[in-house]
């Protein structure tokens, strides 16, 4: 260890690190720990100098208040809000990892649950599905669905915290247009 990784430590290369070794070595489930590491970097790209070597100085969403008010902001802001709570996240995990890294390597699980854990990274993954989904559209909020050789239907306006219940009202919206089966004959399948 040595004095060396003390004074990395809160420092936002040591955060980004963590998150990189978290993948790679297994105590983090590694789509979560990249989605983290993503979130740090657009953030951290606007911490102050003292900031930056000493994390345990951030306020996360003065932060993303902060990064709102740019001109040149690219950040969506329901992306910024899904930042915001990862890096939360990546900062308690790794300020958590830093403290004991023994214990958290060996399970994790005095962090939460492991089934807590896992739900929570599906949810992640999840929401990251559906962001890199939206992010494809040509347009910033409509998801082209390719149905047949030479057509393509749009949704326009999902939410980005679109409930199961509420995908079903779609999906039975949707289902109210198909034509009888006997219509179609079954040559296609």
């Amino acid at each position: 260890m040595g004095m060396n990784m003390v004074d990395q430590s809160y420092s936002r290369s040591g955060l980004l690190n963590f998150l990189k070794e978290a993948a790679v070595t297994g105590i983090m489930n590694p789509a979560v720990a990249r989605s983290r590491k993503t979130a740090a970097e657009k953030l951290l790209d606007h911490v102050s100098a003292e900031e930056r070597i000493n994390l345990r100085m951030l306020d996360v969403d003065e932060l993303c208040s902060r990064i709102h008010k740019l001109e040149d902001s690219s950040i969506r802001e329901e992306a910024m809000n899904l930042y915001n709570s990862r890096l939360k996240s990546a900062l308690a995990d790794y300020f958590d990892w830093l403290q004991n890294p023994e214990s958290f390597t060996s399970s994790g699980s005095h962090m939460a649950p492991v089934k807590q854990v896992q739900k929570r990274d599906r949810d992640e993954q999840k929401a990251l599905e559906s962001i890199a989904l939206h992010h494809a559209g040509t347009q910033d909020d409509i998801i082209p669905i390719p149905l047949r050789e030479n057509l393509i239907v749009y949704l326009q306006g999902l939410p980005l915290n679109l409930t199961a219940k509420e995908a079903t009202k779609i999906v039975n919206v949707v289902k109210a247009y198909v034509q009888s089966d006997s219509d179609q004959g079954t040559a296609d399948e």
